[in-house]
């Protein structure tokens, strides 16, 4: 199996939001004995609602469980000179002339629309291991690509 990647506040997030999980499943648990009180199950409202909210809630409490039995953790590496998850890097896209600060993270972590692109993304994979001044050929899932050069590690 293999293990999902975290930096220590992904850990630390995800440690939070399952123990809210929990939490949850106790109000949920109220809601569905509440519901049960106003009579015949097949026409309640609030029952069939408790209960999806129940299904939904146990289902991320086994997805955070799964994730959080069997993580790698991952740290700064102390190699400022090389990319590696959690670098922030300084690209130029070589045609347009456009320049972009993006920072690599882990799969749980990855935001495109903030400049938080995943290791395994094709641009995070092709960027892992590069030095200031590499040039990179990133190849896109719509079939297209992008020339990169990296300006700068922060």
């Amino acid at each position: 199996m293999k293990k999902t990647l975290l930096t220590p506040s992904a850990l630390e997030r995800l440690q939070h939001e399952y123990d809210d999980l929990i939490e949850k499943r106790h109000q949920i648990s109220d809601e569905i004995k509440r519901a049960r009180g106003f009579g015949d199950l097949s026409e309640n409202a609030e029952y069939h609602a408790a209960r999806e909210a129940q299904s939904h809630n146990e289902t991320e409490i086994l997805k955070l469980k799964s994730i959080l039995e069997s993580y790698e953790l991952v740290t700064e590496t102390g190699d400022k000179n090389k990319i590696t998850i959690t670098s922030k890097v300084k690209l130029l896209d070589i045609e347009s002339k456009d320049e972009e600060i993006m920072e690599i993270v882990t799969s749980i972590e990855s935001d495109p629309l903030n400049n938080k692109i995943s290791n395994e993304s094709p641009m995070g994979s092709a960027l892992m291991g590069k030095k200031k001044g590499d040039k990179v050929d990133v190849s896109l899932p719509n079939g297209g690509s992008v020339k990169l050069k990296v300006l700068e590690l922060l």
